[in-house]
């Protein structure tokens, strides 16, 4: 970035029309909930402009300098897109209402033609389909989550894609599908039916694709764009094949028709547990290849690839949500309460375990990893599997009518989900940083001619060329210690609130109604230990000790780009989840309550002193885990006092103090064992998908090459050549006499005559 911060500042200023487009619409009578279009509509028409401009004025002073690449008015049109998001939350908190519908917008009419076996008739079933506006408690908290952390990574981007060489005029083709990426988020929690949904949730597949291989020269980030694009493909046909199902029960995507009474299908028939099931299976694969869940998980680390402001947009803002959005909208038709379906338990059993498995199998693979953002990646894969755990142990309480216990989980998962976006936002944003300033100072070395090999392989991800950055990073280490602390769910921070919760009504559900969420809940405490140990490790080996490369000696922090989001995110993660949770937020999330009620002492007793001693006893030991034996276990292994001369800030200094009174550990035991290998081959997932694709899909593509060379392209080269003898054949006829032709077409003309009159007869 520049030297003068003050310049930077200033190119801002494009921003201020679009902060005043959504007042002025306001002003003008715009309702509220019409706002959500303009959610949508202004990063779509800013997508075009973006990637044109960019393409024709690449390298122009001002279109690289005044408006970064593209990057401030991509940032213009995500502002428009949060205001227009908060002026619509603020306008439902204030109607009391659980949910609202927005008027509807006709976009296509057509009939269709259809057969009953003796005529043709036109049918009229198909000539309304529409897009409106769905809020609920759901949709508004998601809807600021996307809004609030696309901005925010957008602001970071712009500081970090735009001060790297190998980004040089191709960063508006970045910001371009960056921004696309976010209106298909938009949409897809704005959408008012399962069609749209579906329509903005390919969107983001297409983006993350562009956006994962976005360094498509390099070979490893094509292979993760692939693997990405193809597992999530495989979970989106069952979504697919699900949205049919519940369109031949319904007869239509619609949530206010669906969601009105969806123990009724079409013509009033009662829905059978046996039919509507297996759809909402269906619908549960797609989450789980869009949320990287067990066994459709092996793409999301390897999405690593792309660029760091992209692992945020996937791992916090939007994508992995995506699945767990789609669960919560699976509340209705199970909730027998409510008009839901009786006897979907089962389907509630199955996301929980789903959960549990993924949530202990990441956490032990983190265990091993020394890649900074791969450690975040399986962080991301293990909570978004406690979001899941929570939603199935809601699923299953609410098909057994166990509605109170059911509801109270529901709002802890999606409470949840909010907390991790963002810590999980800033985590990837901090790692970023550290990521970025790491390099810039190993590329100053080389240089600067301060290193002799210039040929020397380092990868600035690495965390085993980092150590004792919490010096000479004083806001990427605060905002990555608080994000951390609210992942482990130290008490009182971020998702400390919202894991108890969850974990808590998993075993109250075990021991009370449903013996077969034993096991999830188990790997659920086993797990929040693990995340104390993992989560502890990556700080102390960034930030604690010593430096363990000549660059990590020369890094500091530089440019506001990147330092503004942090801090915004260190303020709100450190707050929100005890003031949210003070103001019974899971009762407002679940649908229960319609507005917010603050509690503060209703909270803290229903937290640490609940009514039934057995959830006591699994409070404090799954406090007692993540924030005292994972984090003591990390510290003797990677802890240590900072170099001589080299202090922290006090906000991080307690920590670095305090790693350095335990006595070190010595692990290289089991750093070699074969767990150990085993879990840095990520328990050979990929192998065996590697073998199972090698067995499967290979020979299939072979195969198919090999009828589309042979038989496909043999009939037409055999076509062809025909048609080429035939005419070489006639030409022998043309010989340019028209007494000939003549001849011809007597012939011709009797030959028919005499075929006509011989069929008469």
């Amino acid at each position: 970035m520049g030297e003068n911060h003050q310049q930077e500042w200033n190119l801002l200023l494009p921003l201020l029309p679009a902060v005043l487009i959504v007042p002025i619409l306001a002003a003008l009578g715009v309702e509220p909930l019409d706002l959500g279009f303009a959610a949508i509509l202004a990063p779509l028409l800013m997508f075009p402009i973006v990637l044109l401009v960019g393409q024709i004025w690449n390298g122009n002073e001002v279109w690289v300098g005044k408006l970064k690449e593209g990057g401030i008015l991509a940032l213009a049109s995500l502002a428009i897109s949060f205001i227009a998001a908060f002026w619509m939350i603020v306008h439902f908190l204030g109607l009391h209402e659980k949910k609202v519908h927005g008027d509807s917008i006709t976009w296509l009419n057509f009939d269709v033609l259809s057969h009953d076996g003796t005529q043709w008739t036109v049918d009229a079933g198909f000539t309304n389909i529409s897009f409106g506006i769905w809020l609920d408690s759901v949709s508004i908290m998601l809807l600021f989550v996307a809004t609030f952390l696309c901005f925010l990574i957008c602001w970071f981007a712009i500081g970090y894609m735009t001060t790297d060489d190998i980004n040089s005029n191709r960063n508006h083709r970045f910001f371009a599908e960056f921004i696309l990426f976010s209106m298909g988020m938009f949409g897809m929690v704005l959408a008012d039916s399962f069609l749209w949904l579906f329509i903005f949730w390919e969107i983001m597949g297409l983006c993350s694709y562009l956006l994962i291989g976005f360094y498509y020269w390099k070979e490893s980030a094509a292979a993760a764009a692939k693997k990405a694009f193809m597992t999530t493909r495989v979970g989106d046909v069952f979504l697919m094949v699900g949205l049919l199902m519940l369109y031949d029960i319904y007869g239509s995507l619609d949530f206010a028709v669906v969601f009105d009474d969806p123990s009724t299908g079409v013509g009033g028939t009662i829905v059978e547990a046996s039919r509507l099931q297996p759809a909402l299976l269906m619908l549960f694969i797609g989450c789980v290849g869009k949320s990287a869940q067990f066994p459709l998980h092996v793409w999301l680390p390897d999405a690593m690839e792309g660029p760091t402001p992209v692992s945020a947009l996937i791992h916090a803002a939007t994508m992995v949500n995506a699945g767990l959005y789609l669960v919560a909208r699976m509340v209705p038709f199970v909730d027998v309460y409510h008009h839901g379906v009786p006897g979907m338990e089962e389907l509630g059993l199955i996301v929980a375990w789903i959960g549990g498995i993924t949530a202990f199998m990441a956490a032990s693979i983190a265990f091993v990893q020394n890649d900074i953002k791969k450690v975040l990646a399986y962080s991301t894969m293990s909570q978004l599997a406690y979001i899941f755990l929570g939603l199935g142990s809601a699923l299953y309480l609410l098909a057994a009518d166990h509605h109170h216990a059911g509801y109270f989980v529901l709002g802890g998962a999606l409470f949840h989900l909010f907390n991790h976006a963002m810590a999980k936002g800033m985590l990837f944003m901090a790692s970023g940083s550290v990521i970025h300033e790491v390099h810039h100072a190993h590329h100053d070395l080389h240089h600067h001619g301060h290193h002799d090999d210039h040929h020397e392989e380092f990868d600035p991800q690495d965390m085993r060329n980092m150590g004792g950055l919490a010096s000479k990073m004083p806001v990427t280490s605060v905002a990555m210690m608080l994000g951390s602390m609210s992942i482990i769910g130290i008490p009182l921070v971020g998702g400390f609130w919202s894991k108890e919760a969850i974990i808590a009504e998993t075993w109250l559900g075990a021991l009370e109604y449903e013996p077969l969420l034993l096991g999830p809940a188990i790997l659920a405490v086993m797990t929040a230990g693990m995340t104390g140990f993992y989560m502890t490790r990556m700080w102390m080996m960034t930030f604690a000790g010593q430096p363990k490369h000549e660059a990590s000696a020369h890094v500091h922090e530089s440019t506001p780009w990147i330092k503004t989001p942090l801090v915004t995110l260190s303020i709100v993660t450190a707050t929100t989840g005890a003031l949210l949770a003070s103001m019974h937020v899971g009762e407002f999330l679940s649908g229960e309550e319609a507005g917010f009620h603050l509690g503060v002492l209703d909270a803290l007793k229903h937290t640490f002193f609940p009514e039934k001693q057995a959830l006591m006893v699994v409070g404090y030991t799954t406090i007692a885990l993540s924030s005292l034996v994972g984090p003591i276990i990390a510290m003797k292994v990677h802890g240590g006092k900072l170099a001589e001369g080299e202090s922290a800030n006090g906000i991080v200094a307690w920590l670095v103090d305090l790693s350095s009174v335990f006595r070190p550990m010595d692990v290289s035991g089991m750093a070699n064992s074969r767990l150990a290998e085993s879990l840095q081959n990520r328990l050979h997932f990929d192998d065996l998908y590697e073998w199972a694709i090698s067995k499967t899909i290979t020979p299939m593509s072979a195969f198919s090459a090999w009828f589309d060379a042979n038989v496909i392209d043999g009939i037409v080269k055999l076509v062809e050549r025909t048609s080429v003898s035939g005419s070489m054949w006639i030409r022998t006829y043309t010989t340019g006499s028209t007494r000939d032709y003549i001849l011809m077409a007597a012939v011709g003309a009797l030959s028919i005559f005499a075929l006509i009159m011989g069929v008469s007869q």
